[in-house]
């Protein structure tokens, strides 16, 4: 009897569940993977370069808004965001460091708490938006004014890799984007033709084609990490106008065109931290033994089937098991039990 009420409520969950996202961060998750298989060849051939940079037009301004749209109750977000982002962030952000300097043997550059290490620094910004979306939701036109602040970031120095403050600005609107938009905004886009998305698929390629052939402007400018240079900055306030207008139009069209059907793709999105966390320590070895570095095609093929080995892989929910036992086991010995605290 316990069974089949414990089955119906597998079902039931599995009825219920929007398997629209699951896909779209399927999908994201494996760009993430293969756009750092490509970043090691991206300056030495042009058809890598493009490519990484339609990858990173939208890849993380998607994932960003996915985050947001599922934190719709800020005070769980506030109460949770210590837990289970800030401190897995710390502890990662160590062990990567450790990792570069016994493993890769790289060059000493210094600990630092609050300056991530490559991708960690979504991680941190993560916790940023969680924790202060409460107090960010409570100010008018919040939405509006962050595309503003956004842009307007860019010019202050302030806004660099120190606690990842110029992507946390710069991708704040996509989080508040998430945040704010419904099922029904949801529906609304999904009504629209699919012929609309691929076609600014399309043109989105057609963009990144010539912002390499043309030398528009220079890949580090999808990053959305730095303030802008000052003999430029003006030019490079438009850049991320730009960029802000096609991460939107690409973010419609995922959402317009992915499927909303169960599938093996879905699986891979229930479990993308554990992708996102491994994929940086894989990846860095990878490239140290530059497979196929002088030959641009295969090198393309073979990151693909990399980027999809990882992905799948990392995306079992065994690892996903036994990295949170490790994970929650090493915050055990940090923070103090509930009970321990009611006691004091």
């Amino acid at each position: 009897m316990e069974a089949r009420h414990m089955k119906e409520a597998v079902n039931q969950q599995e009825k219920s569940r929007d398997y629209l996202f699951d896909n779209m961060r399927g999908v994201l998750i494996f760009l993430v993977v293969f756009g750092h298989m490509l970043t090691s060849m991206k300056d030495q051939y042009s058809a890598i370069k493009i490519i990484y940079v339609f990858i990173y037009f939208f890849h993380m301004p998607a994932l960003t808004f996915i985050s947001g749209y599922f934190s719709k109750n800020p005070d769980k977000a506030r109460t949770q965001a210590f837990k289970t982002i800030l401190l897995p962030y710390l502890i990662l952000n160590l062990s990567t460091y450790l990792f570069k300097m016994l493993i890769l043997k790289e060059q000493y550059f210094g600990f630092r708490f609050f300056r991530p290490t490559w991708g960690l620094w979504y991680l941190f910004a993560l916790f940023l938006w969680k924790f202060f979306l409460k107090d960010l939701i409570s100010i008018k036109y919040v939405l509006p004014f962050s595309f503003v602040f956004g842009v307007l970031s860019g010019f202050s120095k302030e806004f660099a890799s120190y606690m990842a403050l110029g992507r946390t600005f710069a991708f704040l609107p996509f989080f508040l984007l998430g945040y704010y938009c419904s099922k029904e905004h949801i529906e609304k886009i999904r009504r629209i033709p699919k012929i609309i998305s691929l076609l600014i698929f399309i043109v989105v390629g057609i963009c990144s084609v010539c912002i390499i052939k043309y030398d528009i402007f220079q890949v580090k400018n999808l990053f959305l990490k730095l303030p802008y240079p000052e003999e430029a900055d003006v030019e490079h306030m438009f850049y991320r106008i730009f960029i802000y207008v096609i991460a939107l139009l690409m973010i419609g069209a995922l959402i317009n065109i992915t499927s909303d059907n169960k599938s093996f793709i879905s699986k891979i999105g229930l479990n993308t931290m554990t992708v996102y966390i491994f994929h940086l320590f894989i990846v860095p070895i990878l490239e140290k033994f530059e497979i196929l570095n002088d030959k641009p095609y295969l090198y393309m093929a073979y990151a693909v089937v990399i980027s999809i080995i990882i992905t799948y892989l990392f995306s079992r929910p065994k690892v996903s098991k036994y990295y949170n036992k490790v994970i929650n086991g090493v915050i055990g010995l940090i923070i103090t039990k509930e009970k321990q605290i009611k006691k004091t």
